[in-house]
């Protein structure tokens, strides 16, 4: 099977992809729990107040005569106060819903506003695959958990009652003010109850969700290798332009021996190319170093322009692990470099003779 081939954990390129397009893991389970538990605290703080509204409504409703012939702009303000009572009743609730939804995401997968997941999908609209997405193993298992969810809360429900059964047998004896107490207490203890049970149904579900989003953003190793490439570059042409840096830093260096003053070596090894101009620098300067074939190259530059070539394997050595490229040379080194300067120029001047 193709799946069997993602076994490789997603980049974070490819998470960001995926967050970019709404695919986050996510359980709509929490979303319905923490929405349920802020509706149950809002009537239990807004309860009275909603209670009074309702009240206030039905009052309103006896007064009107039955049968009464109202005016047009009777009805209008009746249906308007209707509407308004509605929702000063309903909106704690639905507030309440709103930012229970909103945290429990945002707890989530943290603040991410995409509008790509409302863009128009025509595959949604095949027939074939809406089918398939019907029997697929992912409609399966929300089946499943639905009917375990019913069953969960139906046994909270059940075993509450039954252990109240007298309670609630009793309540044909109590009065309309003892009924509504008891009825009232009753609902709230069962109904946080149930709260409770879809918490802990949602925190196994946001596992489950995790899970499965892990395993369907797994990627290919050559997906992760295409991935790389696009990142940081094909490492091939990475390779050649390091290789071009390279030719081009030493066709440079190449051209500052022809201008060097002396050659250093090993012999062998390493060879040192030094400037050194008095009216000009405060002391003399290395332009060029290399080892084996490169070394080899600045001796073969410095004797085609005519640069004399010292054999001093201690100072080479010294030059070379020293001092970098276009660097002074250190004051120990004064004395060494000196002396071979000196020998230059008094070779230079009995040439000239």
């Amino acid at each position: 099977m193709a799946g069997d081939d993602r076994t490789e954990q997603a980049t974070p390129r490819k998470r960001q992809e995926m967050r970019q397009k709404g695919r986050v893991a996510r359980s709509g389970e929490i979303n319905a729990a923490f929405g349920l538990l802020a509706c149950l605290l809002a009537l239990r703080v807004t309860g009275p107040y909603m209670v009074g509204n309702l009240l206030g409504l039905v009052r309103a409703g006896f007064q009107l005569a039955p049968g009464a012939d109202l005016a047009q702009r009777e009805l209008t303000s009746g249906l308007m106060a209707l509407v308004v009572t509605m929702v000063k009743v309903l909106a704690p609730l639905l507030g309440a819903a709103a930012v229970a939804g909103i945290a429990s995401n945002v707890c989530q997968v943290g603040f991410n506003f995409t509008l790509q997941p409302l863009a128009p999908d025509w595959d949604r609209l095949n027939p074939v695959r809406g089918f398939a997405r019907i029997f697929s193993k992912q409609a399966l298992v929300t089946l499943a958990k639905s009917l375990l969810k019913i069953g969960i809360v139906g046994w909270v429900a059940y075993s509450f009652l039954r252990k109240n059964y007298d309670l609630v047998a009793g309540l044909t004896a109590m009065g309309h003010a003892e009924i509504y107490a008891t009825v009232g207490h009753l609902a709230w203890q069962l109904f946080l109850r149930a709260a409770a049970a879809l918490i802990v149904i949602a925190g196994f579900d946001y596992v489950f969700q995790r899970f499965e989003f892990e395993r369907s953003i797994r990627m290919t190793k050559q997906e992760v290798k295409d991935e790389w490439k696009r990142s940081e570059g094909d490492p091939l042409i990475k390779s050649r332009q390091r290789q071009r840096h390279r030719e081009v830093a030493r066709a440079r260096m190449m051209q500052e021996v022809a201008r060097a003053t002396v050659v250093v070596t090993n012999p062998v090894h390493l060879a040192v190319a030094l400037r050194y101009e008095p009216r000009e620098m405060d002391a003399p300067e290395v332009v060029a170093k290399g080892q084996r074939l490169v070394a080899e190259r600045i001796k073969e530059v410095a004797r085609d322009n005519d640069v004399p070539v010292v054999e001093n394997p201690e100072l080479a050595r010294a030059l070379y692990h020293q001092v970098e490229i276009g660097q002074r040379l250190p004051a120990d080194l004064y004395q060494a470099v000196a002396e071979i300067i000196a020998f230059v120029y008094r070779l230079a001047g009995r040439t000239r003779i």
